[in-house]
């Protein structure tokens, strides 16, 4: 795998990590998890990607999820939902759930913990999300399937676990620097989430294709010099394939031709310089390829929606993370 390149799409991906709380629970029961709409509404209201995750603490249990089939955790593993699928969390497959929102009271502390349920058997997880502020193309998370599930290893459950319970223990605290350590826990248990994907299971898509030596290798090429005045020409001479080969191997990975694919990757480069710098609509086009800002200008908001001077308006109104260009 190109190692380089998923750094490069990590980094882009910007994750953090939120909303941690544990549930302890008794058979028979079944709870409904929040929708996505309603975590992102709640809890983050400028991240773009919400995918919850789940890893089971003690006990075995049943996750129904919709549109998937029901999957069993045991003590130690981990479910991700990246695309946000509907779930609930039961010790019997099919089980009518209660949505959480009606369990209020049963749910208490900080970060909150819910117990419910009956008089049997104890379970116990703990539960948040991942968090994306990628703004417009990302790649990763396009890959990943609907449901993945990573089973404890003997050789590296205790770092997971370890890693999970240390980002849980640092949202009690409230010391210097306590939520950025948050953050980097989050982002370490992500990747060691995906790279176990990639290990133990059938990986496809952009993660897949990262293998691929022709098409892994035209990724790394267009990720490291984006402003490049790429052709098919120039980039299939580059990895040693034909332009039909090239052609045909990377839109069956990625369904989306090499030209597509950077053009979609440098309106997320551009996104970044967009929202994190003060550079001028006319720099920020040069430095994502385009020789003028008005063929800048109909690319973006072909992709985007919007001009980038009314989305970096309205990126920054939402994250102020610096004062508005000449601000």
């Amino acid at each position: 795998m190109n190692t380089d390149t998923l750094s490069d799409v990590l980094s882009a991906v910007r994750l953090s990590g939120g909303m941690f709380f544990r549930v302890q629970v008794r058979e028979p029961y079944a709870v409904g998890a929040s929708g996505v709409a309603e975590v992102l509404e709640a809890h983050a209201p400028d991240a773009t990607h919400v995918m919850p995750f789940h890893l089971v603490t003690r006990g075995r249990m049943w996750f129904d999820i919709e549109g998937a089939d029901s999957v069993c955790l045991d003590e130690g593993d981990i479910v991700v939902l990246p695309h946000g699928a509907p779930h609930s969390v039961t010790d019997t497959p099919g089980r009518p759930a209660i949505p959480v929102g009606e369990l209020g009271h049963a749910i208490e502390g900080t970060p909150p913990t819910l117990r419910w349920g009956g008089n049997g058997a104890e379970a116990g997880a703990v539960c948040g999300f991942f968090r994306s502020e990628g703004r417009v193309f990302n790649p990763l998370i396009e890959s990943l399937p609907e449901v993945l599930v990573i089973r404890r290893r003997a050789d590296r459950a205790a770092w997971v676990a370890a890693t999970l319970e240390r980002t849980f223990n640092e949202t009690l605290e409230t010391r210097p620097g306590s939520s950025a350590l948050v953050e980097r826990l989050t982002e370490l248990l992500f990747i060691e989430v995906v790279q176990r994907y990639v290990e133990e299971q059938d990986a496809r898509g952009w993660l897949g294709a990262l293998n691929d030596p022709v098409v892994g290798k035209s990724l790394a090429l267009l990720h490291a010099e984006p402003a490049r005045h790429w052709s098919l020409d120039d980039l299939a001479s580059a990895v040693g394939a034909s332009k039909s080969m090239l052609s045909q191997r990377f839109t069956d990975a990625l369904a989306r031709s090499p030209m597509r694919y950077l053009a979609a990757w440098r309106m997320e480069v551009a996104s970044h310089l967009l929202l994190n710098s003060r550079d001028s609509i006319a720099t920020i086009a040069s430095a994502v390829g385009y020789e003028s800002e008005a063929a800048f200008n109909r690319a973006f908001r072909r992709h985007v929606g919007e001009p980038p001077a009314a989305w970096r308006r309205r990126a920054l109104a939402l994250n102020a993370p610096l004062d508005p260009p000449g601000g």
